[in-house]
């Protein structure tokens, strides 16, 4: 099995570096994107992933939605988490929300957005992942190692030797 992977496609660095400590202490990697290409192909590796995606509601990418959209078609097993970087009014984050989890999201944060709460999210989407992939190895029971049998050896009791019995 690969290392599992945090892969985050963001332009400021902001949530990568809020998952650095956490990553560290669980021994994942943290893979700090800024493309759609680079993200996909990261995502088809075959290892346990989440995948993070920093969008702007107010900017028209649509790029960023067809790769949540592309990654759920092509590999449903590595969750997107949708982050947006600005606060919305009530109406506009349900429509986002609702948006976002049709197109494959398994969630969608909004601001204000703690440490905390991200690395909860993170690990415990990475964590049944890592189960997944552990689960589908089929663990085979190890043979056991063939000791040979040595022909019984005659026992000698010394105090028959002397004459003593």
């Amino acid at each position: 099995m690969k290392s599992p992977r945090v892969i985050v496609l963001e332009l400021d660095g902001w949530l990568a570096r809020q998952l650095r400590e956490l990553a560290a202490e669980s021994r994942w990697l943290i893979r700090a994107v800024r493309s759609v290409d680079t993200a996909l192909s990261l995502v088809l590796e075959r290892s346990p992933a989440v995948l993070l995606v920093q969008f702007e509601p107010s900017e028209d990418k649509p790029s960023l939605l067809a790769l949540i959209a592309e990654v759920h078609q092509r590999a449903p097993d590595v969750p997107v988490v949708a982050v947006a970087d600005s606060k919305l009014p009530d109406a506009e984050r349900a429509a986002w929300t609702a948006a976002l989890l049709d197109l494959g999201a398994r969630y969608v944060l909004f601001p204000p957005l703690t440490k905390s709460v991200l690395e909860d999210v993170v690990s415990g989407l990475l964590m049944a992942a890592i189960q997944r992939v552990v689960g589908e190895e089929v663990a085979l029971p190890l043979p056991r190692p063939v000791t040979p049998t040595k022909p019984a050896e005659a026992v000698i009791d010394l105090a028959d030797e002397d004459g003593e019995a």
